[in-house]
């Protein structure tokens, strides 16, 4: 197989936080204003998103986000727990997940 016959396939991730967390990344999320006040109006609009770029073919991985994970690793990096940092955590998640199941094949 030469290099034009192999296709990887594009994944975006999704970040996808937990109910019983989602106080706590307002509360500690430089901009929370930014964020939905609930986590059902956030599940509502990411839900709308995502199927709205299926539709277009983009194919999506939802991404685990553990909040206190998250903030340990923005901490560890001297960043800010914001929306730049957020997609940057859960790229990095994304790009681990992918090398562990390639390894397993």
């Amino acid at each position: 197989m030469n290099r034009d016959e192999e296709v990887e396939e594009r994944v975006i991730g999704v970040a996808w936080y937990r109910p019983e967390q989602w106080e706590r990344l307002r509360h500690i999320s430089s901009d929370a204003d930014e964020l939905e006040e609930t986590y059902a109006d956030w599940l509502q609009l990411v839900s709308q998103k995502c199927e709205e770029l299926e539709k277009l073919g983009v194919s999506l991985r939802k991404v685990d986000v553990d909040v206190n994970e998250l903030l340990l690793w923005c901490g560890m990096r001297n960043l800010p727990v914001d929306g730049k940092s957020r997609a940057r955590f859960v790229t990095e998640k994304l790009r681990t997940m992918n090398l562990d199941f390639r390894s397993l094949q």
